[in-house]
């Protein structure tokens, strides 16, 4: 039996070739984007100037560099807007190191804590591929041991000589 394939709509066509849509922060960023060009280049007719007036404002609708969450969506609206062009490859990579820093600076806990959270949300959804998270250990120190135990080391930094002779002084030279 052969079945008809329904027509495809603009949505489903969107939400195919562009998932990286599906996160609520690079959909804003994107509509501004596409709303502050189609704008200028209405007003304008300039390509440069809608492009160069929608990238700023991409840029003002990135998620601020404060909480594990937004630091994620940053990073997602940094690649996003690189793919689009929003974002010129020389202030990408600055982008991607403030992302960096700002997530250094977020306590452990945090980070965890969001990444189950969203985990969890997301587990509901039966056609996420992601798998649930690891289940957090306790962190135990590791010693880490030498191929060479300590004392043979030591004693043969004690005896062995400098690799090297001292000379005499150059003014002793220079006299003589």
């Amino acid at each position: 039996m052969v079945q008809a394939i329904p027509p495809s709509t603009p949505e489903s066509l969107e939400a195919a070739f562009h998932p990286s849509l599906k996160i609520p922060a690079v959909a804003l960023c994107n509509e501004a984007w596409v709303k502050i060009h189609a704008a200028t280049r209405a007003r304008s007719k300039n390509l440069y100037s809608a492009e160069r007036c929608a990238g700023i404002a991409f840029r003002l609708a990135m998620p601020p560099l404060s909480g594990y969450q937004n630091i994620c969506d940053f990073i997602a609206c940094a690649g996003y807007g690189m793919l689009l062009g929003a974002i010129k490859d020389k202030n990408a990579g600055k982008l991607l190191y403030a992302a960096q820093v700002a997530l250094a600076a977020v306590p452990r806990e945090s980070k965890t804590q969001a990444r189950t959270q969203t985990r969890t949300a997301s587990s509901l959804n039966t056609n996420d591929p992601t798998p649930p998270p690891l289940s957090s250990q306790p962190n135990e120190k590791k010693r880490i041991r030498s191929r060479k135990p300590a004392s043979s080391l030591i004693d043969k930094e004690l005896t062995t000589e400098p690799p090297f002779r001292f000379r005499k002084p150059f003014t002793a030279i220079a006299a003589s």
